[in-house]
C-alpha cells in the first residue's frame, strides 16, 4: 500500500496546532462576541464551550485509537462500509475545505480593513493561499514544526495584548452577570463549538503522532489552554470596551491599538498583525493537508502534493465568490457555519460509534458460536 504520509509529530506539536486552530478566529474577527447582544456573559460561554468540547475531543481520539495507523477517512470506509463511508468522508472534507475559505476570506479581509483599504483584497488571499500550499506540500511534520514555533509567538502577542491596556481597564463592565439570562449564552455558546467543531481534523493527525497513546491529553490540554485564551480576551475586551465591544469589526486589533506605554512601547499593533498572518498561515496549511490527503485516500491516488495548488486556487476563487463583506462572513460564522458545523460532527461521531458498536458486538457473537 502507497504511503502518502510518512512524517511523525510530537504530541507537544499536535496541541500546538490545535491550539492554533482554535485561536485563528480570536485574532481576526472573534464573532462570539461580535454577533452577540449583551457582551457581559460570553467569557462564560466561552467556559461553556471548552468544557463541551472535552468529550467530544476524548470520543475523537478513542475511536483513532481503535484504527492503528488510519485516519477517520479510511477508518469510515470500514464501519460504514464504501458507499455511506465515502459519503460521509466528503462531508468531512468539504467542511475543512469551508473553513478553509472563510479563513481566507478573513485574513483578507483584516487587512483590508485596518491597513490597506486600496488594495485589492485578492492580493493578501493569494499571497497566503501560495505560503500555505508551500508548508502544506512539505508535509505534515514541516506544518507542525513551524506550527509549534507560531504557537509561541501566538501566545505571547495575545497575553501582551490582554495585559498592557491595564490602564484602560473598567472590570465593572463585567457586571452584572447573567442579567439577560441563561438564554444570552446560548448564541455564544453555539459559535464556540462550531469552532470547536473543527478539532475532527484530529481524526487526520492521530495517525501521525510518534505516541498516539497521548492523543487524549494533549487534545484537553489543547481545548484548556484555547478555552483560556478566549476566556481572556473576552474579559479583557469588555473591560476596556464596556457595551461596545461588539460593535468593533475587528476587536483585538482595536484593542492592541489603545497599549501605549510612555513614548517607547506603542503601536503594538504591528505584532497582532503578524499573529494573523502566522496563524492563519499554519492553519490553512493544516487544513489544505487535510483535504488532499483525504481525497488521495479517498480515491487511492499514490501521492497527494500534486492537489494542493489546485486546491489553493479553489479555496481563494471561492472565497472571493461566497461573501461580499466582513459583517455577512462574521454573521455567517456566527449562525449558519456554527449550527451546520456542530451538525455535521455530531453526525459523523453518532454513525462512526454506532457502527462501532454493532462490529463489536457481531464479533463477539462469531467469538461465541466459534
Amino acid at each position: 500500500m502507497t504511503v502518502l504520509e510518512g512524517g511523525k509529530i510530537s504530541a507537544r506539536q499536535f496541541m500546538a496546532v490545535l491550539i492554533v486552530l482554535r485561536t485563528v478566529p480570536v485574532t481576526l474577527v472573534f464573532s462570539l462576541i461580535s454577533n452577540v447582544n449583551h457582551v457581559q456573559d460570553v467569557w462564560i460561554a466561552v467556559i461553556i464551550g471548552a468544557a463541551i468540547t472535552i468529550p467530544f475531543v476524548i470520543l475523537v481520539t478513542k475511536l483513532s485509537l481503535r484504527f492503528p495507523g488510519k485516519t477517520i477517512i479510511e477508518y469510515s470506509q470500514i464501519l460504514l462500509g464504501p458507499v455511506i463511508g465515502r459519503l460521509l468522508s466528503l462531508i468531512i472534507l468539504w467542511c475543512f475545505l469551508c473553513t478553509s475559505i472563510d479563513i481566507t476570506r478573513g485574513l483578507g479581509e483584516a487587512y483590508v480593513i485596518a491597513i490597506m483599504p486600496e488594495t485589492p483584497i485578492f492580493a493578501f488571499m493569494i499571497m497566503l493561499a501560495i505560503m500555505s500550499c508551500y508548508a502544506a506540500r512539505s508535509g505534515l511534520e514541516v506544518i507542525c514544526r513551524l506550527g509549534e514555533d507560531v504557537f509561541y509567538v501566538l501566545v505571547f502577542v495575545l497575553l501582551l495584548t490582554y495585559v498592557l491596556p491595564y490602564n484602560a481597564m473598567r472590570f465593572e463592565n463585567l457586571r452584572p452577570i447573567l442579567t439577560w439570562g441563561v438564554s444570552n449564552l446560548v448564541p455564544p455558546t453555539v459559535a464556540n463549538l462550531g469552532y470547536y467543531s473543527q478539532f475532527l481534523i484530529i481524526g487526520m493527525l492521530v495517525p501521525y503522532l510518534s505516541k498516539p497513546e497521548d492523543s487524549t491529553k494533549y487534545a484537553i490540554y489543547a481545548v484548556l489552554i484555547s478555552g483560556a485564551l478566549m476566556a481572556l480576551a473576552a474579559v479583557a475586551l469588555v473591560a476596556v470596551f464596556g457595551p461596545t465591544a461588539n460593535s468593533w469589526t475587528l476587536p483585538l486589533f482595536s484593542l492592541s491599538r489603545m497599549i501605549s506605554l510612555g513614548e517607547f512601547f506603542e503601536r503594538i499593533e504591528a505584532a497582532v498583525m503578524a499573529a494573523w498572518t502566522l496563524s492563519t498561515g499554519i492553519k490553512l496549511a493544516l487544513l489544505l493537508w487535510a483535504v488532499s490527503l483525504g481525497i488521495a485516500q479517498l480515491f487511492n491516488l499514490k501521492a497527494f502534493e500534486h492537489l494542493v495548488y489546485p486546491l489553493g486556487a479553489v479555496i481563494v476563487s471561492l472565497s472571493l465568490s461566497f461573501f461580499e463583506s466582513m459583517v455577512e462572513l462574521e454573521d455567517f460564522l456566527a449562525k449558519a457555519s456554527a449550527m451546520a458545523s456542530i451538525l455535521v460532527v455530531g453526525v459523523t461521531l453518532l454513525l462512526l460509534y454506532a457502527a462501532l458498536g454493532v462490529r463489536t458486538v457481531i464479533y463477539r457473537r462469531k467469538g461465541g458460536s466459534g
